[in-house]
């Protein structure tokens, strides 16, 4: 397996079949960083692309000694997805996690001729303002961290400034949701969005959606791209509202649940996640965490306590309090009302006492 050179990056152009992940040819192009691995530098006939946005492999899945080295590029909790169906296969048989899962993802592409604009007015003492990468550095504003992370996959400010856009909504000196552009290749610019959880539901996503939506249109760009999980509906019930038409589903793997919001799953999806993980934590022990997780998250007190009691003989320490806080903060969104009931406040309290 070789890396090749930013400018080496268009010889795996020809090997891209799909056209979901646009922050593969943002790479490629040298819009955004990125990484790429081939097994032939002259020649390639099969890659790896990383990127800000995913991990892609394209090309021929049968060389055998590209295959073997693939894990060597990718950390255990990676998702990696498949340019085409011929990988689907391959994928759990050469990724670090042997246990990665396919799930999958929905595109849809938004032209100016289908726009529909938001229109809605924001509430008293909220202000919306386009990004500003060097106020907002020097400006101490909760959530900018955040922000400011979407933006440094650019590679440097004055890329973003080039060919990004984006605007957040503040109350004071907290940033409440925002919009960016993720990457951009050609006439194409994909956007993303995020609401801090203490403000959803007040319409400010929709807010900043239109206004990075416009400011897209007026660089020149001909449409914008929207990822999403296809479990997180509110991703396409906003997307929806806006114009964007549904492209294709496509397929990705991850190493744990594939959510963009803590109700994308129901319960008893989260039962099923807590039950393959439980499985496969017998031979991966690492993924005995996010089994606890799924079983917290899926309202199933009995088999949390039999996953930390199992821990427990494994001795991995646990933080008893810290889930106890976790459990209360899931219960603000409605979730985990079994977590009320004498068993689990009992098993808490020995736990806690035991390991004081």
């Amino acid at each position: 397996m070789f890396k090749l050179k930013s400018k080496e990056f268009s010889k795996i152009a020809h090997l891209i079949k799909s056209k979901n992940e646009l922050s593969v040819f943002s790479v490629i192009n040298g819009v955004i960083l990125g990484e790429i691995f081939v097994n032939n530098i002259d020649n390639p006939t099969v890659t790896l692309i990383k990127t800000c946005e995913c991990n892609l492999i394209a090309g021929s899945s049968n060389d055998v000694v590209f295959n073997s080295e693939v894990s060597s590029k990718l950390d255990f909790w990676d998702q990696l997805t498949p340019d085409t169906s011929e990988w689907i296969d391959i994928i759990p048989t050469i990724h670090k996690n042997p246990f990665v899962r396919k799930y999958k993802r929905r595109h849809y592409i938004l032209s100016i001729d289908d726009f529909t604009e938001c229109n809605m007015t924001l509430i008293d003492g909220f202000v919306i303002e386009k990004v500003d990468i060097g106020l907002l550095r020097q400006n101490s504003y909760e959530n900018s961290e955040k922000l400011l992370e979407w933006v440094e996959n650019w590679g440097d400010d004055a890329m973003f400034q080039k060919y990004g856009t984006g605007y957040f909504i503040h109350n004071g000196k907290v940033i409440v949701s925002w919009s960016l552009s993720d990457c951009s290749f050609d006439n194409r610019i994909a956007i993303g969005i995020h609401t801090d959880e203490r403000y959803r539901k007040n319409g400010f996503g929709k807010i900043v959606v239109s206004a990075t939506i416009k400011d897209c249109f007026a660089k020149g760009y001909e449409t914008i791209d929207w990822l999403c999980v296809d479990s997180n509906k509110g991703s396409s019930r906003i997307a929806e509202k806006f114009g964007f038409k549904y492209n294709n589903d496509y397929y990705s793997f991850s190493s744990y649940p594939p959510i963009e919001n803590l109700k994308d799953l129901s319960e008893s999806e989260w039962h099923e996640w807590g039950e393959y993980l439980e499985n496969a934590s017998k031979t991966e022990d690492s993924l005995i965490w996010d089994c606890l997780y799924c079983y917290i998250k899926s309202n199933d007190v009995e088999k949390t306590i039999n996953i930390m009691t199992t821990m427990k003989h494994k001795k991995i320490i646990i933080d008893y309090s810290r889930f106890e806080n976790y459990i209360i903060h899931l219960q603000h969104y409605g979730m985990c009302s079994n977590f009320n009931s004498q068993a689990w406040i009992d098993f808490l309290n020995k736990s806690i006492h035991c390991s004081d």
